[in-house]
């Protein structure tokens, strides 16, 4: 294929419709109980009754598990599993190098250790046999992530968690209503983790939901962050603490809940819109080299997905630049953007590199963060070959929902057709001695990771053979 016939140098763009996402999170019907709770001048539920408690039974039954606690956010879920758990200074936790930075971060808060460890190349999630090389007399706990809605491979880590005599945490953010083996996401663990935020298939715009069936664990995270449900609701009084809790406040918003409520009634509806979606992506791409769907879990079925994540593999591209090629395929009209977990922060670093986990004097700082103790690392965990290998080869698109199979099919042709012409720009390049100017596109517009389709526009390039 000429490089001619590419967008970005004024050809006709593959993708000849329109990108109109017509799935919407929020529906009227979701406003009308909290108008209704608006005009009784009620915004909260201490008790954690009514609409939170609905909720709660419908998510618990959703994961098949005994209790489920609402919460303001996902990261305060992971918060409060951990210390449910008993992770505290001098202990560790095990998660993966690839993820987002509050899987890790609320260790900290415990005073723990986050060890990092790789992930599968094929799946990105966490790789059960290093998991298992890094577990030490002082692991805590194990997290494993269903990143992507991918669902990992869950009774791998459930019998080296007995084994071991761990704690297993699942963070399941991205994975709403994903199942392995026809048992659904943070079932399988001691506790499961849930994000109820922004464009999380449940989403309560700021919320957040843990799951177990274990009526200490539960109490455990009721106590430290749910005064006025010691008493009630699921609550069983495993221990003495007179109804007070531990000061820390992770209760949802009453209206959060109740937007979560309705998008949590079309969960099944929009995972199966996207599974259809991301199997005709997939379909589309058979065979290209240069653009790879990763992998699902044998055994899994995905949910929630949050984005459409995609394998970039320069090699077979011209040995363009992720920059490049994402310019070039936005011209053709696909929204796609750069993935933001494998690099991260202004630096770009990998997560276990950041100062967080780092070089941050924390010793300045009250609570567990600022122990001196134990003056070792705060975290381990720096040999992860996969998770290194990660940065610039992983691309995004939306997690199409209500979209025509028509514009995924021409999503998935305009992203072969820039491979293509790469490719060919590069056997030029090879062939007659000559050289890529950056094998990149000059503009003004950075995608860092963020969607966006550029019409009516060209992008100044750089990447033409010369």
């Amino acid at each position: 294929m000429s490089p001619d016939s590419l967008a970005i140098y004024g050809g006709t763009p593959a993708v000849r419709s329109r990108y109109r996402e017509r799935w919407r999170q929020i529906h009227l019907a979701d406003l009308l109980p909290i108008l209704a709770h608006a005009r009784r001048d009620v915004s909260t539920l201490a008790k954690g009754d009514g609409p939170i408690a609905l909720f709660e039974k419908r998510f618990a039954t959703l994961c098949g598990t005994a209790h489920a606690l609402a919460m303001n956010s996902g990261t305060a879920a992971l918060h409060s599993a951990y210390f449910a758990v008993g992770v505290k200074p001098g202990t560790e936790v095990i998660v993966p190098g690839y993820t987002f930075f509050a899987t890790a971060a609320p260790i900290l808060q415990c005073g723990g250790r986050p060890v990092f460890c790789d992930v599968d190349a094929r799946t990105l999630l966490a790789d059960p046999s290093d998991v298992e090389r890094r577990i030490t007399p002082r692991t805590r706990a194990i997290c494993v992530v269903h990143l992507w809605g991918n669902p990992a491979p869950m009774d791998r880590f459930v019998d080296i968690a007995r084994r071991h005599g761990v704690a297993l945490i699942e963070d399941c953010s991205h994975a709403h209503g994903a199942r392995y083996r026809d048992r659904p996401v943070g079932s399988w663990g001691d506790i499961g983790c849930f994000s109820l935020q922004g464009p999380k298939a449940v989403s309560g715009g700021e919320a957040g939901i843990a799951v177990t069936s274990d009526p200490v664990l539960f109490d455990h995270m009721l106590v430290l962050g749910h005064y006025g449900r010691l008493k009630s609701g699921q609550a069983r009084n495993t221990f003495d603490t007179d109804y007070i809790s531990l000061g820390v406040k992770y209760r949802p918003h009453l209206y959060a809940i109740q937007l979560a409520l309705g998008s949590l009634s079309r969960l099944e509806e929009l995972n199966r819109r996207r599974q259809r979606n991301y199997d005709v992506l997939c379909a589309g791409l058979a065979g290209c080299l240069a653009v790879e769907p990763i992998k699902t879990t044998v055994g899994g079925l995905r949910g929630g997905f949050l984005e459409f994540i995609l394998r970039y593999v320069p090699e077979h591209a011209g040995g363009w630049n992720r920059s490049a090629f994402v310019q070039a395929v936005r011209a053709e009209g696909v929204p796609i953007g750069e993935e933001r977990y494998a690099r991260i922060g202004d630096r770009g670093r990998m997560l276990h590199e950041t100062p967080i986990f780092t070089t941050l004097d924390v010793a300045r700082l009250g609570g567990p963060l600022g122990r001196s103790e134990d003056e070792g690392e705060r975290s381990t965990g720096h040999d992860l070959p996969v998770v290194q290998g990660l940065g610039g080869r992983l691309i995004t698109l939306p997690p199409f929902t209500r979209v025509s199979e028509q514009f995924v099919r021409e999503c998935a042709q305009a992203l072969r057709k820039v491979a293509e012409c790469a490719a060919t720009m590069g056997e030029q390049s090879g062939r007659h001695g000559t050289r890529l100017k950056g094998a990149g596109i000059a503009g003004e517009d950075e995608t860092n990771g963020e969607f966006g389709v550029r019409s009516g526009e060209r992008a100044r390039v750089s990447a033409r053979v010369v």
